[in-house]
This record gives structure tokens, sequence and C-alpha cells, in this order.
């Protein structure tokens, strides 16, 4: 029987247990839930998202044939540190963190020779977090990036693929740093940008009326800024520079929109608003 143990048994982690269940084509796999929080643990139990649970993390990997790091990043950093001296070689240890490049030079760091570490991201989720949140669908269709090091033995990297697909994502192959560049533009920044916009208004004097107006569009371009502040703080603190590297250029693009309005040059603007229109649609449809 295949034993993973799953490390941090929230939103993703509750998820990931629950898909494994859920897939037909797995036969015995057990899956041993470990979390600090009693309460994530017990629900995760309760709703079938792991088969047992376990308090004390050392005994949660003592048989695992592969851990799932699921906490946000800098708790699976601890979490990697903690384990290292009770994992047998052949283990493959993988994570579902925001970023890579900090956690494989952790996992190099402190892991033992013959146990390898495979970078793991599902690009999917929600502001709402916890197992109550969890659905065995959640990573359907979704990429799941794998970053792995030179290090990682082919073994390993196939185990992680696998479990991608298990669950139903679609696998993709690629360099930690090459990933943690591209997310800090389109994860990071993103929320970034909307905790600023709420922070901008709620800030105001004017707030009283300003949240009484505030409707669909205020609250969809600021929805992540209810985005877990663990996990925020984690993903910020290990991608500050590529994360600094985007705001810089925000920040440009949005001197240059200044610029186009006061121009008042009507055409122009108007030519600007739709190209935008035309990209995000095209976006929306996939066509790149």
């Amino acid at each position: 029987m295949t034993q993973i143990a799953i490390l941090g048994t929230g939103l993703i982690g509750a998820s990931i247990g629950l898909a494994l269940k859920a897939n037909d084509r797995l036969d015995g796999i057990d899956i041993i839930g470990y979390d600090r929080e009693k309460k994530n643990l017990s629900r995760a139990k309760k709703i079938g998202a792991v088969d047992r649970s376990e308090k004390n993390i050392t005994k949660a990997v003592r048989d695992a044939s592969i851990i799932v790091l699921a906490a946000p990043v800098l708790a699976n950093h601890r979490m990697i540190e903690e384990v290292a001296s009770h994992l047998n070689p052949g283990v493959v240890v993988t994570d579902t963190g925001s970023t890579k490049a900090a956690t494989i030079k952790v996992a190099h760091e402190n892991l033992p020779e013959g146990v390898s570490f495979v970078g793991g991201h599902p690009m999917a989720g929600k502001t709402e977090v916890g197992p109550d949140n969890a659905s065995a669908e959640l990573f359907q269709d979704a990429r799941w990036v794998v970053s792995a090091p030179s290090w990682a033995s082919e073994v390993s990297v196939k185990a992680v693929l696998g479990l991608a697909e298990a669950v139903g994502a679609v696998p993709v192959i690629m360099d930690a740093d090459e990933h943690d560049a591209y997310l800090a533009a389109v994860s990071h920044l993103p929320m970034l940008s909307a905790q600023a916009m709420f922070r901008l208004v709620r800030r105001s004097e004017a707030w009283p009326e300003l949240g009484q107006l505030a409707a669909g569009g205020f609250k969809s371009s600021t929805r992540l800024a209810a985005t877990d502040p663990s996990m925020a703080y984690d993903i910020l603190t290990t991608n500050k520079e590529q994360t600094v590297h985007w705001l810089d250029r925000f920040i440009d693009e949005l001197q240059e929109m200044r610029g186009q309005l006061q121009d008042a040059d009507q055409e122009i603007l108007f030519q600007e608003i739709a190209q935008v229109e035309l990209d995000y649609s095209a976006f929306q449809i996939g066509a790149f």
C-alpha cells in the first residue's frame, strides 16, 4: 500500500486528499494527514480527505512514500527542517507553495541524501481557507507547475507528475526561477494591487459613504485583498525581488495611463481602452 502524508490539511491539502480518494483508478493508497491546527486536522478526517490523522509530524511521515507540504511557504520550510532527519531513502517530498526557488534551496540544505524534493504549485485555489472549503474538483484541468532541481531523481519527478494528474490537474514542467518571475506578474502583483486599492479607499475619510456605494466592480477588483495573511506574507517575503520588479513596471504603466488622461487626447485614449478590451477578450477565450 502506498502511503501519502499530507502536511497541512487546509484548503489545498484537504482538496488533494479528496481528489485522490475520488480517483477510481487509484488502488491501495493510505493518506495520513498532519496539521498544527487541530481543528483543520479533525475536519479533514471528518470530510474524508485523509484516512488517518496524526498529531505528531515525525510519525506522520514515518512510512510515507510521498510527502506533500501543503501549508504556507514559510511553514513548509519549517516542516522540511522538522522531518528531514526522520525520512528514509527513496522518499519523495513535494509542496504546493506559491514560490519555488526559496523552498528548493531549503530542501537542498536540509534533506538527506537519497531523499528527493520536487517543487509543485497547483494553479488553483480560493480566497476562502480551511478544509470546509475543500473540493475534489478544485484542481480539475488546472495547471500544476512542477519544478524539479537538478539533484531530483527521475523517479521522484515522475511521482510528482503522477500526483498532479491523479488529482485532475495538467502538469507543466518549469524552472523555479522562471516560475517565480511569472507568478510575480500574474499572481503576486494582482494581490498587492487589490490590497493597495482597498487600503486607499478604506483609509479615506469618506469610507462610510464609499463603502455603501462600492458594488460589483470594486468588490471583484479587490477580491484578492481577502487572501489569507500568512500565505500572502510568505509569498511576498520569499519572492520579494521579482514582485518589486513587476510592481515597478505596474507603477510605470499607471503613470502612462495618468498621462493619457491628462493629455485629454480623446482619440488616443479611446484606442488604448479599446485595444485593452480586445486583448482581454482574447485572453478570456484562451487566444494568447
